[in-house]
């Protein structure tokens, strides 16, 4: 199966992820066709809320083994879903899916990270070829296994003529660099959503601020933005990767009695875009254009933020994924359908400099279908 799919001019191939935000399943449908991807179709789905809860436990160290193993193939169950559903009874020539992050340690010893969403069910379920657990092959050469996004950041956004800043604002938030020359560079610049959702599940409720309503009526408390800035995460130098074991539902914990919950929120928010332009001054030079992807850029406000705090930069446009063919929402989902189609070809997709790995590595395991 394996040599009839590489003889494919066009294939077809459908990525999936759900990101440290858990909120929803994403899947991009797209048609690979040498140096060009195309999106066909996108769709997201929303866990059930017993499931996002389940996750949430696992995250948390709330959760036993046993429940490990069952989200692991419940999870596996959804994604098949989301896949049928997208493909509408079309056939597809290969999935890459990522799965669920529910542990990334990359600085214990060992280093481990942990995706569930058992791929042999998605294969058994849509009858294709299955590529998953894309993390551990880089973490195995001694690299973070993340970022991963770079390498499809710089296939699709790579210009002569401008660098460009990629931003995904997922749970996380990541910047590919994909300079005119030199090398690709990537990095957790700390949390994008993740710290955000928390209180708007805190205090409205609901999983997310939905267009920054909340964060709307606040301000920014300086002082609570200081002491965050102080994390010791936003020190670190090199290679980094960071999830909800650093900036979980605990994070805000301490500044709980320090502010209303609006202003914590626009801090939050505050705190997203500063350390995201923080982590990209030390590589200024000259103009570059910045592409935003992810959750984030449908909050206003946090875009807002994003622009302000952008003043003084050599910004030359913020700008979305649109522009390159996408959406703002497809872009991890594609990018994992791009990596799938490079390891069923046997080509590296980990970029070595972003992950600090002693190489490049393919990526992935191979699941067939029944």
């Amino acid at each position: 199966m394996i040599v009839g799919y590489r003889q494919l001019t066009a294939p077809r191939v459908l990525g999936m992820i759900s990101g440290t935000s858990a909120d929803a399943i994403d899947a991009a449908l797209v048609q690979i066709e040498g140096r060009s991807l195309r999106l066909l179709r996108f769709a997201s789905r929303p866990y059930p809320p017993e499931t996002r809860e389940l996750i949430f436990a696992l995250m948390e160290d709330r959760a036993s083994v046993r429940q490990l193993s069952r989200a692991h193939f419940l999870v596996g169950e959804l994604f098949a879903e989301v896949a049928l559903a997208l493909l509408d009874g079309e056939k597809v020539d290969l999935i890459g899916s990522h799965g669920q992050t529910v542990a990334h340690l990359p600085y214990e010893t060992p280093p481990s990270t942990l995706q569930i969403g058992e791929a042999a069910v998605i294969a058994a379920r849509t009858g294709a070829l299955v590529v998953s657990d894309f993390r551990t092959a880089d973490l195995a050469l001694g690299g973070q296994a993340a970022p991963l996004v770079p390498y499809f950041d710089a296939w699709l956004l790579r210009s002569d003529s401008v660098d460009r800043a990629a931003i995904n604002i997922g749970g996380m938030a990541n910047v590919s660099w994909v300079p005119r020359n030199g090398e690709v560079r990537g990095w957790d610049s700390g949390p994008g959503n993740v710290v955000s959702d928390a209180l708007a599940e805190r205090f409205l409720g609901q999983p997310a601020d939905f267009e920054g309503a909340m964060a709307a009526t606040g301000r920014v408390v300086p002082e609570i933005l200081s002491e965050m800035l102080r994390h010791p995460y936003f020190a670190g130098t090199g290679p980094k990767s960071t999830g909800r074991e650093d900036f979980g539902r605990d994070f805000f914990e301490p500044y709980l009695e320090k502010a209303q919950p609006a202003d914590l929120m626009r801090t939050a928010l505050a705190l997203t875009a500063e350390t995201l332009l923080n982590s990209l001054r030390p590589l200024l030079t000259g103009s570059f254009e910045m592409v935003v992807g992810g959750g984030g850029y449908h909050n206003p406000v946090l875009m807002q933020e994003l622009r302000e705090r952008a003043a003084g930069l050599p910004l030359q446009r913020l700008i979305g994924f649109e522009e390159f063919g996408i959406t703002a929402d497809a872009r991890e989902a594609c990018a994992f359908a791009l990596m799938a189609h490079e390891t069923l070809h046997g080509r590296p997709s980990s970029v070595a400099t972003v992950t600090g790995a002693r190489r490049p590595a393919v990526l992935g395991k191979i699941s067939f279908p029944s």
